[in-house]
């Protein structure tokens, strides 16, 4: 028994702080590829969107020509420049839409949830109390008897709310680790980063990257929050019994933008992790599909935003009045010429 715990101890040696460089490392690389693209479509908007409107032009005088948009005349390179772009600029356009209109959904809702709970003065939990106090950490006590959870909410100044519901249900022991387990996600200023991956990943949902950034960090926070809470009471197995029971517990009702225990297969890895820490820990490189899609998606979105920069505003290649017009009605050309 002594030598199990003793090569528990090393493993959480060699284990410290990996799931929260993980985290931090997903979060960066959300960031960073969210600015790259940011700074594509800037530049893409600088120097070629005086060339895409005359791209434009032509190509309304061209359709206005044809009179069908079917027409095999349509079919040319400066056509190609001038339609590719607008789609991108539109997948970008529904992408931003999406993004600050769940955003605001979900800020509205959980301000809405958090403003309705009766608080319950934190001095009638002793043990809450005290970790307040050590941690800086404001604790709000709720009276509830349907959502059963403890959780951190909060963008700027992020607070651990916990349910009476839930205390009721939790020895002491194990209503502190999951606490310090809360304390942790306040600490480490969780809840801000999940909100500005979760608008990532809407504003570019067409990135499978973003997906898979957005969560990874998910389970590794999570993870990470676990790792600090075992470390701090120097028995995880009041964490993983508290999960346990958290996971067994029938909730009435999920309020948006609060995080809850929804996925099996993490709650499995968690306490697995907390039981065995280290002994089979799972590869964070992001897939081969992943990857590879990815790069296709960016291809394809470079192509479409950069395509005006290389294009000359010239006149349809075929696509004219000459062209679209009828043998007899080529004579008044000029009457029409474009």
């Amino acid at each position: 028994m002594k030598r199990k715990k003793e090569k528990d101890a090393v493993r959480r040696a060699i284990m410290k702080s990996y799931w929260w460089k993980i985290a931090l490392q997903s979060f960066s690389g959300a960031i960073f590829m969210a600015l790259s693209l940011f700074i594509l479509i800037a530049a893409s908007i600088h120097y070629g969107f005086t060339n895409l409107l005359g791209l434009t032009t032509l190509a309304s005088g061209a359709l206005a020509c044809c009179k069908t948009p079917f027409s095999w005349c349509l079919v040319s390179p400066t056509m190609f420049m001038t339609v590719i772009p607008w789609v991108g600029f539109g997948i970008v356009t529904i992408g931003l839409v999406v993004a600050m209109a769940k955003a605001g959904r979900n800020l509205w809702i959980s301000r809405k949830f958090t403003d309705g709970l009766r608080q319950i003065p934190a001095g009638h939990f002793p043990g809450l109390k005290k970790l307040a106090d050590t941690s800086k950490t404001v604790i709000i006590v709720f009276e509830d008897t349907r959502l059963k959870s403890a959780f951190a909410l909060g963008l700027v100044r992020p607070k651990v709310y916990i349910s009476t519901e839930l205390i009721s249900k939790l020895t002491h022991k194990e209503l502190i680790a999951v606490t310090l387990h809360e304390i942790h996600h306040v600490e480490k200023k969780d809840p801000l980063k999940l909100f500005i991956l979760s608008v990532i990943k809407d504003l570019f949902f067409f990135l499978p990257l973003g997906h898979y950034l957005s969560d990874t960090f998910y389970r590794t926070k999570e993870l990470a929050a676990d790792e600090r809470a075992a470390k701090l009471t120097g028995q995880p197995v009041d964490l993983a019994q508290a999960l346990l029971k958290m996971v067994r517990m029938k909730r009435e009702f999920t309020p948006v933008g609060v995080p809850m225990l929804e996925n099996p297969s993490l709650v499995a890895e968690r306490i697995k992790e907390l039981i065995e820490p280290g002994k089979e820990k799972r590869s964070d490189r992001p897939y081969k599909f992943v990857l590879v899609t990815t790069a296709a998606a960016l291809f394809a979105m470079v192509l479409a935003l950069t395509a005006p920069i290389y294009a000359g505003a010239n006149q349809m290649e075929k696509c004219n009045q000459n062209y679209c017009l009828t043998p007899p009605e080529r004579t008044t050309v000029k009457k029409c010429a474009m």
